[in-house]
Order: structure tokens, then sequence, then C-alpha cells
């Protein structure tokens, strides 16, 4: 049985009635046909009868990027069957020219659209030296499908673009060029900095989305990247406040429109529930031009008030922020739709969008003309964050997302048990977690950092907790004194709630930094391997980069993603799965982790040998240059298992002729053994690294070893790890993503 359900979120933003101009390919004459009169036309403006054709692309039959007696042939051989029975795109129907030329169009002979919304995407980063590619969005909207036992049906429909173009008389940066079919985004050469360009994709042949692309460019050297800078001070512009409210209908229909997963069967006592939320805007003054937008949600049990201290931080570099008072999603409506309430309290996002909107209309409001639509974000703490990322799955135009300690919606209310966000949306994420959380614990998180797809990065803070996120409440914190015995080990917070709010402000300005204000110094941080030694957070990343060599990512295990055999020895344990030993949160059943998992000899010598081909078929890492890998402990939940790192290991690369570089692996690994800012301070935290850490290795390490090691042929690659038997526990280990960037 399948039934089809649309779920209606209502948008909000700018409402499009704009058709783009255009052209097909051979009308020549702009007379809205194709025959001999454009073969004539052609002629005519070629032998100086008429001094010029209204649409030179139109002219340019055989799309050379030229006028000349090739393209009244082009059109005759169509015209009487001589040739072709089509022309280049755009041919049949309105279009833009796929490979942009300087011929122009002066006078567009026809239009198409209509353009139903925009979205700004950031593709691949680009660094110089390595061929790009780069990949717009391949659909308009994502479709989510819903099945319990032989029932299924369809909660949105899935729509995909099938054409991609440049806006007329447009070009793309540099030498790349656009397929219009695929929409892949290719080339080799392009000025360090970032680009802007636009780009249409078209939907079922007539409804046109506009994108707003960026490509962050490297240089080879990655010298925009700037270390060592401290985002967690003031910055220069004095803040205010504005405080408003709205009014809210919360839908409260019953029965739910398909089968919701382990929920209540209680009946909301009525269909509708109007509420009024009061909304608080933080004002940078003295802004000379338009600003960024944040709008956050506190989520369950927070205040709105309650993230002053972030807020102004961020207002006063520059970005204006707004937060909503919404507490209804995350309790009366869970009573009769689920746990969460995510999908509720993201309808409050995007009505606050549309609010803002209005208000930044009236020339009389402080907001009026302050507001770049290009640069919005949504953020949440909690199940805020949770609602912010749900806010960007119904609203695409959105630049990032940032969760502070966010939930994951993916069973929430109003989806029932679905295939919803096992690919979270295609924009860049800042996730900041803690460690001590006993609220949303880090598995939690890690969970959803598997399903990113775009430039994404993970934070895991040492000692934190989840109320000290925020400026009031210590929900999900432990009263307790930590102690280096079970359970306080891993349930007491051991750093103040200043110190977890100032790395907290370090890293949400670093990543608006980088989206909001197109700033590529922040990239090492994000990106790079700026902070993977920390004992302050563990860092993980996916930095987007363009024409990543994967070798390994597990979910072919035991084949590596070269389709060679990965292999092991004195291992206790060697297999795909799940680096985590505490299924929370419930219900089941977990969404399936793709990491390598192994257990270590408790005492010798364990090794994982991972092919890369043969001696006479080799791999090139061609200019890449640094080996990464996703490394963790593994956590033994309520154990004393701070062990730090309890082995020794080594990495080696080998080449086609036999020459090896062997480096220590530790020595990329975090080093301090105890937190350096416990509280309180006389403390003693061991600190255990049991977060995922991306590890970065630069190439030109192994060539310090063994100079002659040829990067154009490499046939191996292997891990040995060395125990010594004095581990209290398992040595478990998570292992993923190894790739050449």
């Amino acid at each position: 049985m399948t039934l089809v359900i649309l779920l209606l979120i209502p948008l909000s933003g700018p409402v499009w009635s704009v058709d783009l101009p255009g052209f097909v390919r051979g009308e020549a004459n702009g007379d809205q046909g194709v025959d001999i009169s454009d073969a004539i036309t052609i002629l005519q403006y070629l032998f100086g009868v008429s001094n010029e054709l209204p649409c030179l692309d139109a002219g340019d039959a055989n799309d050379d990027g030229a006028i000349d007696l090739g393209d009244a042939i082009g059109t005759l051989n169509l015209v009487f069957g001589g040739g072709p029975a089509q022309l280049p795109p755009p041919f049949g129907q309105c279009g833009t020219d796929p490979t942009p030329d300087n011929l122009g169009c002066l006078i567009p002979s026809c239009s198409f659209g209509p353009i139903v919304d925009e979205r700004p995407f950031t593709l691949e980063t680009g660094r110089s030296g390595l061929p790009y590619r780069g990949d717009l969005p391949t659909f308009r909207q994502e479709g989510v499908t819903w099945s319990i036992g032989p029932q299924q049906g369809i909660v949105r429909e899935e729509i995909s673009f099938d054409e991609y173009g440049l806006l007329l008389d447009s070009t793309l940066p540099g030498d790349l060029t656009l397929d219009p079919v695929t929409g892949a985004v290719t080339g080799t050469s392009l000025a360090p900095g970032i680009h802007h360009f636009e780009i249409w994709g078209r939907a079922g042949g007539e409804e046109v989305s506009l994108i707003h692309c960026t490509i962050p460019w490297l240089s080879e050297d990655e010298s925009e990247w700037i270390s060592g800078q401290d985002l967690s001070g003031p910055g220069p512009y004095p803040v205010s406040s504005l405080n408003s409210s709205f009014n809210f209908t919360h839908q409260l229909p019953w029965p739910p429109p398909y089968p919701l997963y382990v929920c209540s069967t209680q009946q909301p006592p009525d269909t509708e529930h109007l509420e009024s939320k009061a909304m608080r805007i933080y004002m940078p003054a003295g802004l000379n031009a338009p600003a960024p937008l944040l709008i956050f949600h506190h989520g369950s049990g927070f205040d709105w008030a309650d993230y002053s201290n972030l807020l102004e931080h961020l207002a006063s570099h520059g970005v204006i922020c707004v937060s909503v008072n919404d507490p209804f999603p995350y309790f009366p409506y869970t009573d009769w739709y689920c746990w969460g309430g995510h999908d509720e309290a993201a309808r409050v996002l995007l009505e606050v969008r549309g609010i803002i909107s209005q208000l930044e209309a009236n020339p009389a409001h402080p907001l009026s003309g302050m507001i770049d639509w290009n640069r919005l974000f949504y953020s949440g703490h909690s199940r805020g964050g949770g609602t912010a990322m749900a806010a960007c799955e119904f609203d695409p135009d959105v630049r990032g997302v940032i969760m502070l300690q966010g939930t994951d919606a993916r069973r929430d209310s109003w989806i029932g048990h679905t295939s919803r966000w096992k690919r979270l949306p295609d924009i860049p994420v800042l996730s900041v977690t803690a460690e001590q959380d006993t609220d949303v614990t880090y598995p939690f998180s890690e969970r959803i950092l598997e399903r990113f797809t775009g430039p994404s990065t993970t934070v895991t803070i040492y000692g934190g907790c989840h109320g000290f996120t925020s400026d009031a409440s210590e929900i999900g914190c432990s009263s307790c004194l930590w102690q280096e015995t079970a359970p306080e080990v891993d349930s007491c917070t051991y750093i103040t709630r200043d110190l977890q709010q100032k790395l907290t402000r370090h890293w949400v300005l670093a990543f608006l930094r980088r989206y909001a204000f197109d700033d590529l110094s922040t990239g090492g941080l994000l990106y790079g391997d700026e902070e993977q030694r920390s004992s302050y957070f563990s860092v993980n990343s996916r930095s987007n980069l363009s024409s990543p060599l994967v070798i390994a990512d597990f979910d072919n295990f035991p084949l590596s993603n070269l389709s060679l055999p990965i292999v092991s020895s004195n291992m206790l344990l060697f297999e795909s799965g799940s680096c985590y030993d505490w299924p929370f949160p419930l219900p089941q059943p977990i969404d399936s982790i793709s990491n390598l998992v192994f257990i270590l000899s408790p005492n010798g010598v364990s090794s994982i040998g991972i092919p890369f081909g043969s001696p006479t078929s080799p791999i090139d890492i061609g200019p890449r240059k640094r080996l990464l890998l996703r490394l963790k402990n593994h956590d033994i939940h309520l154990a004393l298992d701070n062990l730090g790192y309890p082995y020794n290991a080594t990495l080696s690369l080998t080449d086609a002729n036999g020459r090896s570089a062997e480096i220590n692996l530790r020595d990329y690994l975090p080093g301090e053994e105890f937190h350096p800012e416990p509280a309180p301070p006389l403390t003693q935290v061991r600190l255990k690294y049991q977060r995922f850490i991306t590890v970065a290795i630069p190439v030109t390490s192994f060539l310090e070893v063994e100079p002659l090691l040829d990067f154009s042929s490499l046939t191996g690659m292997t891990v040995q790890f060395v125990t010594d038997g004095s581990a209290s526990e398992d040595i478990r280990i998570g292992l993923d993503d190894i790739r050449f960037e």
C-alpha cells in the first residue's frame, strides 16, 4: 500500500515573479521560430545588408563563438534535413548559452522561468595546482518517504534539476566551465580568493531556481589561512537590542497525516493553538552596508534571553542576530507528535524570517535596508540546533547552519519513520558539542557528522556540558565534582561556564567570518591542522576541498575505495560498524555508521594494511599536500577508561620501487596528558581523547624520512600499533575517511 502525503511548510522570503531572459539557438531574427528566414538574416548580417543581429548568441547556430557562413549553412541543413536534427543548446526551448563567449544578446527573443526560489550555495574549495570539480545541487527539493511494515508513502515529492545554465551574457570566473546536464563545474585555473557568480537550475522543464554560487580558492601554499587568531573577544560595533512580539498559530490536526513512529496516540484538545512569541533583535550600531542575519532558537528548557553573551558577541562583529521565545513545540506539542518538536519549531524560525523581511522593508524601522539576504544563517542550542537544521531543509535559501549541542531530528514529530536526514542539507555546517553533556551525548553529534554533505566542522569541548552554552541554565550538567572514578569521569563537568562560552564564541565567529564575511583566513582552524593537537577540544572536519583522493571510507569493507582488500594482523576485533557502545537516544534502530572498528592486542604489535595498488599499477597522488584520516579511542560509558592514547603507533607509505617512509603517528596526535584549565583550578583531569579528530599529515613529512619516496607510484599504507599490556580496558579504536587532499 502506497500513500502520497505532502508535507506543507510555508516558506518565507522574497516571492519571485520574474522570468529569466534567454534565446533559442538558430532563431537569428527573433520571430520565435527557426526557418530559412534565420539563415537569410545571418547572411545579410555577414554581407553588410544588415548592421546587427538582435541576438548574436542565437545566430551562432553551431556554437563556435563566432558568426560566419557555418552558422547559415548549419541552419539551412537543419531546416532542409541535410544535417543533425537539432542545434547545440539552448534549442527546442528557451535558455542561455552553456558555453559562454563574447557574442552577447542585445535583444533576447524569449524568457523562461518563472524563478520560484533562490539559494546561496558553496561549491567545493579549489586550490591552485589541483584540477577542479565542483557539483551544483542535484535537487531543488529532496524527497522524503515513510514506511512502517508493508505501508509506505511519500512525505515530500522529490524535485530534481534537469538543466543548468548561466544568466544571459554572464561568464564563469577563470577557465571554469559548466556541464548543463550534470551541473558539474570544472577547470584548472582561478585567482586565489572568493568568487561569486549565479547559475539557474531548471526542474521539470519550467520552474527555475536561482543559485548564488560561491567558490573559495586557495593559493598552492594555502597562505590565506592565518593561524593563532583569537576570535573570542568583542568586536568593533556597539550593540543595542530591540524587543517585539508576534502571534503564531500552531496547527494540531488529528489524525496525523501519516503514521508516526513510537509516538503518543493522544488526540490534541484543539485543532490549532495561537501563541504570542517574544523576539529580540541584537543590532550592531554604525553599520554602513547590509549585514548578515542569524536567527537563533533556544531549544528545550532554555529561554530566548539565555544566549545574550553569544548573540551580543556576534552582533559586535557585525552580524544582526534574532532570538525568538518558542517553548511550545518542545512541550505541549510533543504530547501528541513525538519527543522533539523540531519541525514545528522550524516553522517558527521560518515565520521569524518573514517578519524580519517585513520589518526591513519598512523605511521607518532601524532594520530598513540593513540585511543581506544572501547571508542568512539559522542557529540554535540543543533541540534548537536540530530545529535550525530542519529549517534549512525546508528553506534552502540559507548560507549555513550553526548547531550548539544540536539534537538529531531524524525521527521527530511530523516525520514518523522516514528516510529523512539520511543525507543532511548540502550547506556549510558548524556543530559545537560538549564532552560531559548528559543531555545530548557525543555519539548523537558524531552520528549527525556522518550525514553532513557540505563543508562541515564538529568541535567537542573537553570538560564542557550542555547548559554551559547558555547564560543561566545548567540543564544537562551533572552537579558533581569531577573525579577519576566511574561514573564521575564521564558525567561531571570540569571546566567553567566562562571557558566553555569563550571557546564557543571563538568557533562560531570563525565559522561566520568564513561564510558570512568571505574571510578565508579561518580555514586552517575550521578545516586544516591548526587544532589537531589541542587539549581544549577535538576537531572533526570535512573541508569540501575539490579533487580528494579517497582511499577508504569503509562503506564497502573489507574492500577499500580502490576495490582492494583491507587486511590486519594480531587484532581481537576488526570490522566495519559504529565506534559507540551507548545507543542514545532511543528510539531504535540506530542509523548505521561505517567506521572501521578494531581492538588491539593488549600486548604486542597489531597492524592494518591498506593497499593502493601493485608495483605495476600504483596510484599517483598528484599535487595533493596531505594525508588525512579520522581517529578516535573507544568510550566505554560510565567506565574508568580515561586512558589517553595507550599505544605507540607508526604510519608508513610504500612506493612501487619498494621504498618506504615511516612516521610516528603519535607526533600528530594530542600530547597533553592533563586539561590545562580545569575547574576547580587544583583539579588534575586526565584527558581521554575519545572523540574523533581529523588527523592531517603533510606528505613532506614522509620525504623527510625517505627523500626518494615516489608519490606518483604509491602502492600502500601500513599502520602499526604497539601496546605494553598496561591498559585496564580493551583498546578499541575507530578509524574513518582516509584520503589525500
